[in-house]
């Protein structure tokens, strides 16, 4: 007898943990894709990054004509600070090297 009461013991046991692990292996997924949502960079217009970093109406256009984007154009914040940084430092004027 104190071994059917051991065995049903165990037997409700086992589901119980299953479920965990089930649990856990959600929230684990939960987490991995939380987390590459986080690692993403977010992407904005390019008239939001432009109003942020307070880049005139002349330095933008030029700006978009230089990297080749369009207004709908969406980068990230880094990639778009990396552009006004190579449009700043381009060699200005023509004339020999």
């Amino acid at each position: 007898m104190a071994k059917n009461k051991e065995n049903s013991a165990q037997t409700e046991v086992q589901p119980a943990a299953a479920g965990t692990e089930e649990k856990h292996v959600e929230q684990t997924a939960e987490a991995s894709e939380s987390k590459a949502e986080a690692q993403a960079p977010v992407l904005e217009t390019l008239a939001e990054l432009a109003n942020r970093h307070r880049v005139p109406v002349w330095q933008q256009a030029a700006l978009e004509r230089f990297m080749g984007w369009t207004d709908d154009k969406r980068v990230s914040n880094g990639e778009y600070l990396a552009a006004l940084d190579l449009l700043k430092a381009r060699r200005i004027g023509g004339g020999r090297r």
